[in-house]
């Protein structure tokens, strides 16, 4: 969420230097570009983006990406695996869910769609996030600032659980303060294969590494 398709550099780095043959997809999500995209239109590009894939095709998301990928890889028979960074997995929810709570959230600025996006500069200045980043990746984001996206990325409904047909792996870091314990739990009990990083949520950028290992070790196999 609020991020640029640039953001995947430093896992797409690992896993071109591990596997120069591996196609590498970053899909543009709507919801930051256009103000009527929400949750369903991110997912359907994604599928977009995997039905443009061989098998197999292992699909990864981070933090809100992890809703979009268990909708968009739903009954898609090229997809081998789904990777889940620093999000547990969305349960499904045929109805419009309530957002309301997106008005009340911190640090965010607005624009005049009514769309949010996080404040990078307090984000880079706090101790407990940004600053912790590598300082090339600090240096990207002061250039790439946060988009915003619509309230229809949390209010669309969830018409399905790709997570519930398609093996999956969720990595959560062991200093994420945005997962809670009832959240970890509920990872637990959904998927089988659950492993705890030490990191904090911004996992993309601070153990990249991490994320390419998990993909390679399921694309891999199969070649």
């Amino acid at each position: 969420m609020w991020g640029v398709p640039e953001d995947w550099t430093w896992v797409r780095r690992e896993l071109e230097e591990h596997q120069p043959n591996l196609q590498v997809l970053a899909p543009d999500l709507p919801s930051h570009r256009s103000p009527e995209a929400g949750l369903l239109e991110d997912a359907d590009e994604v599928r977009r983006a995997i039905e443009a894939s061989p098998a197999p095709t292992v699909v990864v998301g981070w933090s809100y990406g992890c809703d979009v990928v268990g909708i968009g890889a739903h009954g898609m028979p090229n997809v081998s695996h789904l990777v889940y960074v620093s999000s547990p997995p969305l349960k499904g929810q045929p109805e419009v869910r309530d957002a309301r709570w997106v008005d009340a959230m911190d640090h965010m600025l607005r624009d005049e769609y009514g769309r949010f996006a996080l404040d990078g500069d307090w984000w880079l200045s706090q101790d407990e996030a940004g600053s912790r980043l590598p300082d090339e990746v600090r240096a990207f984001l002061r250039g790439h600032p946060r988009r915003f996206v619509t309230k229809k990325t949390r209010s669309d409904p969830v018409p399905a659980q790709a997570w519930a047909e398609i093996p999956t792996t969720v990595l959560l870091g062991l200093r994420d303060n945005l997962t809670g314990q009832e959240q970890r739990a509920w990872a637990r009990e959904a998927v089988a294969d659950v492993r705890d990083i030490d990191t904090d949520h911004f996992m993309l950028f601070n153990r990249p590494d991490v994320v390419a290992e998990v993909i390679l070790e399921e694309a891999l196999p199969f070649q």
